[in-house]
């Protein structure tokens, strides 16, 4: 039995309440990250009007079910032509704000709970871009060695192709993370202080 939308909670109290408190004074978040999330918002609330008739007013959390999501995923995709980018950041709007009323209400956990096994489209991988052997020459050439900030630039494009470390890594570095003797090494740590790795020089 379908349950009356007047006994749910207020979907545009609790947006208003999401998006003007919760992001704004308890995560802090910058204007614009706020916007995007009001975006993809109203990028649903839209879909909900133009390709469900439903008026405006009438929206509730009842339209959050799992079927209206799938079919506004679809709806990005083969009518608005959105990129697969756009898509996975609306659906993750949505998945977020979800997360937020269900700890606030429990009537609607299962609202999450249903949205959160939605995948959004892949994105297509691009391919990874490399040097060629003369354009490397080339950068390596544009710092000739003949000052000391000349010799440090030079420097640290070696290292960064040598050891093959992200600029984050390279800039993390300490005395501590440099072996000079044989086999000399180097060791970096990745993102999270998690992937350890050796680089011999």
């Amino acid at each position: 039995m379908k349950r009356d939308k007047n006994a749910l909670p207020n979907f545009f109290g609790y947006a208003r309440t999401y998006l003007n408190d919760y992001m704004s004074k308890v995560r802090a978040m910058s204007p614009k990250t706020i916007e995007a999330y009001r975006i993809s918002l109203e990028c649903y609330v839209g879909y909900l009007v133009a390709e469900k008739g439903i008026q405006r007013k009438d929206i509730s959390f009842d339209h959050f079910e799992r079927e209206f999501l799938k079919g506004w995923l679809a709806w990005m995709q083969e009518t608005k032509r959105y990129q697969p980018r756009t898509v996975n950041l609306r659906l993750t709007t949505i998945k977020a704000f979800l997360a937020y009323v269900s700890q606030e209400d429990l009537v609607l956990v299962a609202l999450h709970e249903a949205a959160k096994t939605l995948k959004a489209p892949r994105q297509p991988r691009k391919p990874i871009e490399y040097l060629e052997e003369k354009e490397t020459k080339a950068i390596l050439a544009a710092f000739d060695g003949s000052s000391m900030k000349s010799r440090r630039n030079r420097m640290l494009l070696i290292l960064l192709y040598d050891t093959g470390a992200r600029v984050s890594e390279i800039t993390a570095l300490t005395l501590g993370n440099l072996a000079l003797t044989k086999p000399a090494h180097l060791t970096l740590t990745g993102k999270r202080d998690v992937a350890i790795r050796r680089r011999e020089t």
